[in-house]
């Protein structure tokens, strides 16, 4: 299993555009339903900051550039992103109790 997270700063005049992409990006990804992932995405109240965990099983390659949803996703982030592009970081658990769901 890999756990990957991407945190990031958004522009605040970008707040709604990245909103609504997600949005966008989730209904693609549960029409697709493709196996092997877990996916949250995260809005910390009251500031521009984003949360991104994406969980993959073990020999599952992410289907997540597969989706144009999840591109376009990609893309408002990178267009409104403050500071460095983020990058996905690899995590590891430690203890988790009833966690994705």
């Amino acid at each position: 299993m890999a756990l990957l997270m991407i945190r990031y700063q958004i522009a605040d005049e970008g707040i709604a555009d990245v909103v609504e992409a997600v949005e966008n990006a989730f209904a693609a990804v549960a029409e697709a339903q493709p196996d092997g992932i877990r996916y949250l995405y995260l809005h910390a109240a009251d500031t521009s900051e984003f949360i991104a965990l994406l969980e993959l099983a073990d020999g599952v390659e992410n289907p997540l550039p597969g989706i144009a949803a999840a591109r376009h996703l990609q893309a408002t982030v990178a267009k409104w992103s403050v500071g460095a592009a983020p990058t996905p970081r690899p995590l590891a658990v430690l203890g988790a109790y009833r966690a994705f769901g």
